[in-house]
């Protein structure tokens, strides 16, 4: 079991378990608690966990609809990378994200697919300079 420890100011240390339920953090836009499984934070690979930025879903919506990026972009540049022979780096982020077509990604995962995507592209790139 994974828990908190605090001292409380009279010296009773209380100990708390770690569960889906009681783990809250602040969205780094507005400042608004929101409860985090930190499962998500595991699965999305944060380099970070204990300093990850999380946004609550508003704001999600709001930057998503900002950053325009949409299912069939990303769907073209799926489409475009893999007919210049980037498959293997494609299927290994598709596997990555645990899907078998762009279509399968939620919004607010289509602007870490494109981030990865040509992250990994780059560094096929680059290792084979």
């Amino acid at each position: 079991m994974i828990y908190t420890r605090n001292k409380l100011k009279d010296g009773t240390v209380v100990c708390s378990p770690v569960t889906a339920g009681n783990t809250y953090t602040r969205c780094a836009e507005c400042g608004k608690e929101i409860p985090i499984d930190l499962r998500e934070l595991i699965f999305a690979r944060a380099e970070n966990p204990y300093g990850t930025d999380i946004n609550c879903a508003e704001c999600t919506d709001k930057m998503m609809r900002m950053s325009d990026i949409s299912f069939d972009a990303v769907a073209r540049l799926v489409d475009a990378l893999d007919d210049l022979g980037y498959s293997l780096v494609i299927g290994e982020l598709f596997g990555d994200f645990d899907i078998e077509d762009v279509r399968e990604l939620i919004p607010e995962e289509c602007e870490l697919f494109v981030d990865d995507l040509l992250g990994k592209v780059l560094e096929v790139r680059h290792d084979g300079e």
